[in-house]
């Protein structure tokens, strides 16, 4: 999240605690080793302990988190992803109103909600050091936090230090312009299918052409009508539609009759163009690619299909290995590309990776993943998804992170636009965190589990 100027630096109002939870079979221990630097030892995996301390703050402000730790694991090898963390709980006004209900009659009486400061990691010396940095929105009239330093169920020792408390601007939304584009396959198919009944042979070359043109028709329709699109996306590889030699249509990226053609509006109109393609790498191999053509024409990101079908794999098609999110001028983007997204895990992955927003062209699917499946993955995931199909009976158009179609179009050669806020979270009562708020899809990343979950052994027989 990008970062604002520091106004002042807030004092802390108490003097910090360390407590061990009374249920862990181990006592975690803490020790202040300097003034504002406090240690915490957690012995084994049945412990659990935090310092604690709290600030004030000023309602309907901003503030920002940023402390460093430096956590030695006991087992050199061992590696600590959620089980170190930093919270920050924000609490109701001390002023004597009665805030035991909510509107909707829930018991909201402690506290408004609790966050996760994001951290990012280095290893020096054999040790962990987690910078945690994150600047929130004060809730409501909270005037005061409460911020924790979490340990549990890894031995360490962890030492906390340069912990400061910031007033700064109020976050701003980060609005992002994203449309789809629909052209419809069949219509492409009919132009080639005539051109061939009038007797001319429709070479690779010749039908590529054709579907272009029906993405250039869509680029002019979009650039008419919408103002100043941050990002657009097309469907799956709709250029290859119809070739005969699916050889020919292996294009290069950069430099190929889609890129050129993405390139050209992408430069023209200053908006960043992903496109679905059958890409031929520098080995000669041939990828299910989303490429995007960044507002200067430049390749901003390049995604090759993970899970592949049967029929591409048979016609000689290799996969890729990995989930690269893209850092574009608006934000963070990831993509799948159709069969990719029957598995939940892909859309975690890019979610991992950082993505705040995801491009998911497709050739089609069945009603019941358009209704239930793409809005499940979106919640699942806590992303936007940008979801164009080549299939005029299916729609395109864009889910918000709540699992919500937001826009729409059926229209051949048609578009489906929104304004996202990338900024936006969203806040569910008493998720994990207590009689409070959260946000339910950053608890789905840091309270995860990953190293348990990579202890499955694929080799073990399914039945």
């Amino acid at each position: 999240m990008q970062m604002l100027g520091c106004l002042s630096i807030i004092a802390l109002a108490t003097a910090w605690t360390f407590k061990s939870a009374p249920l862990a079979v181990d006592a975690a221990t803490g020790r202040e080793i300097a003034p504002d630097v406090h240690e915490m030892r957690v012995p084994s995996r049945g412990s659990c302990g935090w310092w604690e301390t709290s600030a004030p703050v000023a309602p309907g402000g901003g503030v920002r988190f940023r402390a460093t730790a430096e956590i030695a694991m006991d087992d050199a090898k061992d590696f600590v992803h959620n089980d170190f963390m930093m919270f920050v709980r924000w609490d109701f006004p001390k002023d004597g109103k009665d805030r035991s209900k909510s509107g909707n009659g829930v018991d909201k009486g402690k506290f408004y909600q609790r966050d996760f400061v994001v951290y990012t990691d280095r290893m020096v010396d054999g040790k962990i050091i987690r910078t945690f940095d994150e600047m929130f929105a004060v809730p409501g009239e909270c005037d005061s936090v409460k911020i924790e330093f979490i340990g549990k169920w890894h031995p360490m020792t962890a030492t906390i230090r340069d912990v400061k408390v910031e007033n700064v601007a109020r976050p701003k939304p980060r609005v992002a312009r994203c449309v789809v584009g629909n052209p419809h396959e069949s219509t492409g198919n009919c132009i080639i299918a005539a051109r061939r009944r009038a007797g001319e042979t429709m070479t690779g070359e010749k039908t590529m052409a054709v579907h272009l043109a029906q993405i250039e028709t869509c680029l002019t329709n979009i650039f008419a009508n919408v103002e100043k699109p941050d990002i657009i996306l097309f469907a799956e590889c709709l250029s290859t539609q119809g070739a005969p030699d699916p050889a020919s249509v292996a294009e290069s990226i950069p430099g190929g009759p889609s890129w050129k053609l993405a390139e050209k509006y992408a430069v023209k109109y200053t908006c960043n163009i992903a496109m679905n393609v059958r890409e031929r790498d520098a080995e000669g191999r041939c990828h299910n690619s989303v490429f995007i053509c960044d507002r200067s024409g430049k390749l901003a990101g390049l995604y090759r299909k993970v899970h592949l079908t049967s029929g591409e794999y048979q016609q000689g098609i290799v996969p890729g290995d990995c989930f690269p999110v893209f850092n574009l001028d608006f934000g963070r983007v990831g993509a799948l590309i159709c069969w990719d997204n029957w598995f939940s895990e892909s859309i975690k992955m890019v979610k991992r990776n950082g993505a705040e927003l995801l491009l998911f062209p497709l050739a089609g699917c069945a009603q019941d993943h358009v209704e239930t499946v793409f809005p499940a993955r979106a919640i699942d995931a806590g992303i936007p998804i940008l979801v164009a199909m080549r299939q005029g009976h299916l729609p395109s158009g864009i889910i918000d992170r709540d699992g919500r179609w937001i826009a729409q179009t059926f229209e051949d050669c048609g578009f489906a636009v929104a304004d996202i806020d990338l900024n936006d979270r969203k806040r569910t009562f008493w998720l994990s965190v207590g009689p409070g708020g959260g946000d339910p899809y950053e608890l789905y990343y840091d309270e995860s589990r990953p190293e348990v979950y990579e202890k499955f052994d694929w080799r073990q027989p399914r039945r």
